[in-house]
């Protein structure tokens, strides 16, 4: 099932995308089976029980069928409580920051925390911010939570997975270094990751039922039709049940919280030379399984 929002900014509606008809809206569906329509979020926490009921309305002769041409996709977690970065996550991003092959990994994952209001649809507009002149991508899997919990063991974790999503965890390279040379504890990740309109999500959240292994997809960045980042999920250090036992026992876990669990090589900054983003430029993204989401990028008003 392909899990959807639509409509304008921050008013979307939660819908399911069948190809070959367009979206159904969820609210519709649900208040035709007797039940009161639920945000998106609701829905994810009660999505293994609103399964049936869903595929149930889906088949239905009256169903309000809209054409996803005609109308905006949002992201389809449009007010996650939380979105919880994986840093340094891929073998071959971490090589490639370090400049050299099998560099050391984190003992434990990297926490990084983006604001929930930086999530925007797959085609809005990605905005680069007045304070940076190293706006870069990061093609990432994003793990979304359905049901919630803390202390949740790694035999439980994909329980608690409602599906997955392509997230482009874009980072202003420059906000984030640029006192490290004074001290290592001067780096300011969640000023670099924390930008405005810096977590695209999309095009639809693919529940897991559809993704048998989340860790054999193909991870693939364009930017401006120049093919940049091209790896495997494979290449996660830290596999996704274990980042979520580790995240679950600092972080209490809600349902629509979003994970990003790394990036492969390939990033603007590792470019030689570094390549970043700038207005006009298209940013496209693929994972298999997980769809297309072409992103523009657009400069911030000076």
């Amino acid at each position: 099932m392909k899990i959807v929002s639509f409509g304008p900014k921050r008013s979307e509606r939660p819908g399911v995308y069948v190809p070959g008809k367009g979206v159904a809206p969820l609210d519709t569906l649900l208040r035709s089976a007797g039940l009161v329509a639920l945000d998106t979020n609701a829905v994810l926490a009660l999505l293994d029980q609103l399964v049936p009921i869903i595929e149930a309305g889906l088949q239905a002769p009256d169903v309000d069928w809209i054409n996803p041409a005609t109308t905006r996709l949002g992201p389809p977690v449009p007010f996650p409580e939380k979105i919880i970065v994986a840093g340094g996550n891929y073998q071959s991003h971490v090589d490639e920051a370090a400049g050299m092959k099998n560099a050391p990994s984190p003992s434990e994952p990297i926490i990084i925390f983006k604001p929930s209001n930086t999530v925007i649809g797959p085609t809005d507009d990605l905005v680069v911010p007045r304070q940076t002149e190293q706006f870069d991508y990061e093609t990432e899997i994003g793990v979304v939570i359905g049901r919630g919990g803390r202390y949740i063991s790694v035999d439980d974790a994909y329980d608690h997975v409602a599906g997955y999503v392509i997230a482009n965890d874009v980072t202003a390279r420059d906000l984030a270094f640029k006192d490290v040379h004074l001290n290592a504890m001067f780096a300011q990740m969640t000023r670099a990751k924390g930008i405005p309109t810096g977590a695209p999500l999309g095009p639809w959240l693919v529940t897991k039922d559809e993704i048998p292994d989340p860790h054999d997809l193909t991870l693939r960045c364009w930017v401006n039709g120049e093919l940049r980042q091209e790896g495997n999920s494979d290449e996660m250090i830290v596999d996704i049940p274990h980042l979520i036992e580790d995240f679950s026992k600092v972080i209490e876990l809600s349902p629509g919280d979003v994970i990003m669990t790394g990036t492969t090589t390939g990033c603007g900054a590792f470019q030689s030379p570094p390549v970043y983003l700038r207005g006009g430029d298209v940013v496209r993204m693929e994972i298999s399984g997980l769809g297309v989401m072409e992103t523009p990028v657009v400069e911030e008003l000076r």
